[in-house]
C-alpha cells in the first residue's frame, strides 16, 4: 500500500536544476521506505497528473536563491510568495501546476503537498552534474524528504 509519493523535478542537462532528480537518486540508493512511491518528472506540467493520488506528496525541486545549497521546506503557496523562484523552462512552475491540478480535479488531488527546495544559482544549459554547494546539500534534502514521509 502506498503511503506517500515523492516527485523529483528537474533537468539533468541543466546543472543544478537537476537537484530534484539527484535527491530521488540518493533516496533510491539508500533505500526508499516501504510504501513510498518515488517518481521523476522533467517538467512541472507533468505534476498535474502526478498529483492525482490519495496520499501525501513531497515535491523536490530547485529554486533560484542565494546562497546556493540551502534546503527549504515550503508549501506550494509559500513557494509562490517567496523570493525563491522556481526554475521552469516550460512556462508553468510548481505552484502553478499544483493550483491547476486543484482546479481541474479537486477531489483527486493529494491531501497534502509539501515542497523540499534546494536553492541554486541560475542554471546553465548543457551542463551535467551539480555544483559543490548544491551537491553538499543532498544529504540534508534527503533527510528532510524522509522526515516528511515518515522514513
Amino acid at each position: 500500500m502506498t503511503t506517500a509519493r515523492v516527485i523529483g523535478l528537474g533537468q539533468r542537462v541543466a546543472g543544478d536544476d537537476g537537484v530534484g532528480l539527484a535527491v530521488v537518486d540518493a533516496l533510491r540508493a539508500r533505500g526508499v521506505p516501504a510504501g513510498v512511491e518515488v517518481v521523476c518528472a522533467s517538467e512541472d506540467a507533468a505534476l498535474v497528473s502526478l498529483l492525482e493520488t490519495a496520499v501525501p506528496v513531497v515535491l523536490v525541486d530547485a529554486v533560484l536563491g542565494s546562497p546556493a545549497g540551502d534546503v527549504l521546506e515550503l508549501d506550494p503557496a509559500e513557494l509562490a510568495r517567496r523570493d525563491a523562484h522556481a526554475v521552469s523552462t516550460h512556462g508553468i512552475g510548481v505552484a502553478d501546476a499544483v493550483a491547476l491540478a486543484r482546479t481541474l480535479a479537486p477531489e483527486t488531488v493529494a491531501p497534502s503537498v509539501r515542497v523540499v527546495a534546494v536553492t541554486i544559482e541560475r542554471p546553465a544549459r548543457y551542463e551535467t552534474g551539480l555544483s559543490p554547494a548544491v551537491a553538499a546539500a543532498l544529504p540534508h534534502a534527503v533527510a528532510r524528504v524522509l522526515a516528511l514521509v515518515g522514513g
